[in-house]
């Protein structure tokens, strides 16, 4: 029977022979569809066959349900072996964590609600899970003390210091959020105290907030946090970048971290192949000299599922705007180089918006004038749009596997420091697309 660190190595070398193979795929950026003539990369069987298809039969087809269209094998092969390898993405069930303080905010019925006050339905469905783990993994690890990496305003550290009695701090490095998040903390005081006993409301833990910029893990053995924190779990809620990588390299070297839990975010900012190293992170994929490009990091950063039903229930005229954007880029170019990947206006389709108005509002930043025969010619480039979605569509296909290779090298690179570590889908990825939480933890 293999260890969990061969089976992990055995689907990363897997995960990157896919990726390797299909690379020249997920480098295909679509606002350059028409400038590099993209259609023309798919191979030709490829194409003759997906041509036809509606962006619903696509859909079906992704989400594992029966088709009449007759595809080329290499074209199924390439799906089914990124469904595979994929880790999978649904939200796993496990029953609620009792372990809310018996005296704390959360248990009286009026207070219940009081955590949700300023924080978005995105984020209410993260911090609500998120804090359930994170108690879980601390009761475990037997350790009352957690430290939150990228703080924000605070809404995980003060659910999990009042509602959970964990003593708490958050670590960001925007000094206003940081002021906000203490205001929060007394907001939150001032309704309780109106239904909580004095004794009750003097045993609450506050969460503490400190401003730091994290670039190197050494940094968190330095002072103020050394003065006031002892052993401690590590928990960052979509870190940015390299700052999920540098609290796992935290993790592995300072025998104070008990346990962490993660989830990842912000892929195509990670530094690869230098110093700070964000990707590859364990000595196996290091060397297998694992490159990930740009392209490739940040579709990995989009979400399928919401995409893919779209796409089943054909609400994908609304995607016309990928077209629109590629055919104003081959435009601005022919008008002037220079203008290659300018930056203009974001700008959402309304069912009512044709090509030239998307135009107008798009270069109304830039000092441009688009003549007649160009215009001319991007409107006779936008009846290809479904051609546009169709890769786009392909190139979406691969983003799990992308993903897949990232988190993975991610728990090898704990396996191999001989520390247990596991991954999970925890959120709705239809609410929250980056919802694996990778748990590592220090016996």
């Amino acid at each position: 029977m293999k260890s969990q660190k061969e089976a992990v190595r055995t689907r990363i070398a897997m995960a990157q022979k896919v990726i390797t193979l299909f690379e020249w795929l997920l480098d295909l950026y679509v606002l350059d569809f028409f400038v590099d003539n993209q259609w023309e990369r798919l191979p030709q069987s490829w194409r003759e066959s997906i041509e036809t298809m509606n962006p619903e039969d696509l859909g079906n087809y992704l989400s594992g349900a029966p088709i009449k269209h007759l595809l080329p094998l290499s074209f199924l092969t390439l799906i089914k072996s990124a469904q595979v390898l994929s880790i999978p993405r649904e939200k796993s069930k496990h029953s609620k964590f009792k372990n809310e303080s018996e005296n704390g905010v959360g248990s009286h019925p009026k207070l219940k609600n009081l955590f949700l006050k300023h924080v978005k339905l995105k984020k209410r469905h993260e911090i609500s899970l998120m804090a359930d783990i994170v108690s879980r993994t601390s009761e475990k690890s037997n350790c009352g003390t957690v430290l939150d990496f990228g703080s924000g305003l605070g809404h995980l550290v003060r659910m999990l210091g009042y509602k959970y009695d964990l003593i708490t701090a958050g670590i960001e490095c925007q000094t206003q959020l940081t002021e906000e998040a203490r205001k929060l903390d007394m907001e939150l005081e001032y309704t309780a105290k109106k239904h909580l006993s004095k004794e009750i409301m003097c045993q609450l833990k506050r969460p503490m907030h400190f401003n730091m910029r994290l670039t190197s893990h050494e940094q968190l053995l330095q002072p103020p946090l050394s003065n006031y924190i002892n052993e401690y779990g590590l928990i960052g809620l979509h870190p940015c970048g390299d700052l999920g990588p540098l609290l796992l390299k935290h993790f592995i070297h300072c025998n104070k971290v008990k346990f962490i839990c993660v989830v990842g975010c912000c892929y195509m900012k990670l530094s690869c192949n230098s110093d700070p190293c964000g990707y590859p992170m364990s000595e196996y994929l290091r060397k297998l000299d694992s490159q990930l490009s740009y392209a490739s990091r940040e579709i990995a950063c989009h979400a399928i599922e919401l995409y893919s039903e779209r796409l089943l229930q054909g609400q994908y005229e609304d995607l016309k705007v990928h077209a629109y954007r590629a055919a104003l880029e081959i435009m601005l170019v022919e008008h002037d180089p220079a203008l290659k990947h300018s930056p203009i206006r974001s700008i959402k389709h309304t069912n009512n918006m044709t090509f030239d108005m998307y135009c107008a509002a798009a270069v109304d930043r830039l000092d441009v004038h688009l003549s007649a025969s160009a215009m001319a010619k991007g409107r006779s480039l936008v009846t290809q749009w479904r051609r546009v979605v169709l890769l786009y569509t392909l190139r979406l296909a691969l983003a799990p596997l992308v993903e897949t290779l990232i988190l993975l090298d991610r728990v090898l690179f704990v396996l191999e420091h001989d520390l247990s570590c596991e991954i999970r889908p925890v959120f709705d990825p239809r609410i929250s697309p980056r919802n694996h939480v990778i748990i590592g933890r220090r016996s």
